[in-house]
């Protein structure tokens, strides 16, 4: 496997939106007039389901967990706390996992092998979002290693998402971190959507829909190249009031690598305190983005 499809598969799992915001997979048989109605109406009863198994969130307090396999090797673990307009997410990337689905051994060559160690170090990072202000931090080996030397192991970065700035504009344009909207993007984007059995659903999102779109873009897939030339399938499960419980997703294959995702809400109601970082070593995203130049 290339070396940039390896870190576009990080890139996957640092956007840490993927979990929450895919859903739903497959198409209805042709047939009669009528029964091609009656198929037309219970598939938009079916996306109307989805689509307020999220939204009815929207008055809630929440947490959800994700969990990330590449090649059914644990690439990362994901933890978002969502309190009104506030959020809190947390990743774990395990970035060892993708030297280990590429399968390739630099054992030979000790300089490749030190600096493929180097990029693909596992790492931590958190993100707060308070009043429009995204606040991130992050800690691990790689480039992070070199940010935490520079700037402190307690440093934040922030960033005013209503800010029209060039970075700001870029980042909106990767897919943000803004998982709710992510998600309420590709629910809505949901083709063929069908109830399978009572409280599951499954659609399809398709390869040019904006929301994959945007999902290729935080990956850094568009930009090197990547395109999915098959349709997603997801599954959604929604509790007995009707709010989203689970999805679950395969990415179709891409250049030999295998991205499943499971996220689950696991409380609603919660209080979580969510408020901006209390510290004073903060700084501003260009400051970050001029680190890993």
């Amino acid at each position: 496997m290339p070396i940039l499809s390896a870190r576009r598969a990080g890139g996957t799992a640092a956007i840490g939106a993927i979990a929450l915001a895919l859903a739903a997979c497959s198409d209805s048989d042709g047939g009669s007039n009528d029964e091609a109605e009656t198929d037309g109406n219970a598939q938009q009863g079916a996306q109307a389901a989805v689509l307020a198994s999220y939204e009815g969130l929207d008055d809630q307090s929440y947490q959800m967990d994700s969990h990330m396999t590449v090649d059914d090797i644990d690439f990362m673990d994901m933890t978002l706390q969502v309190e009104g307009e506030s959020s809190h997410a947390t990743q774990d990337i395990y970035m060892s996992a993708i030297m280990e689905a590429m399968g390739e051994d630099f054992s030979g060559d000790p300089e490749m092998e030190e600096m493929m160690e180097s990029m693909f170090a596992d790492a931590h990072s958190e993100a707060i979002v308070v009043e429009d202000v995204l606040y991130m931090q992050f800690s691990g080996g790689g480039i992070f290693e070199a940010l935490t030397e520079d700037y402190g192991e307690d440093a934040w970065f922030t960033l005013d998402l209503t800010d029209d700035s060039e970075i700001s504009q870029i980042y909106q344009q990767v897919g943000s971190f803004d998982l709710r909207e992510q998600t309420e993007l590709m629910l809505d984007e949901l083709t063929d959507v069908e109830e399978v059995e009572e409280g599951v659903f499954t659609g399809t999102l398709e390869a040019d829909s904006e929301a994959m779109q945007t999902l290729m873009n935080s990956t850094g897939g568009t930009a090197n190249g990547a395109e999915l030339v098959d349709d997603t399938e997801v599954t959604v499960t929604v509790d007995e009031e009707g709010l989203l419980e689970s999805v679950e997703t395969t990415l179709p294959e891409i250049e030999g690598m295998t991205i499943h995702t499971v996220s689950e809400v696991v409380e609603i109601g919660g209080s979580y305190d969510i408020g901006a970082p209390e510290s004073d070593n903060v700084h501003t995203f260009e400051e970050f983005a001029g680190s890993l130049q």
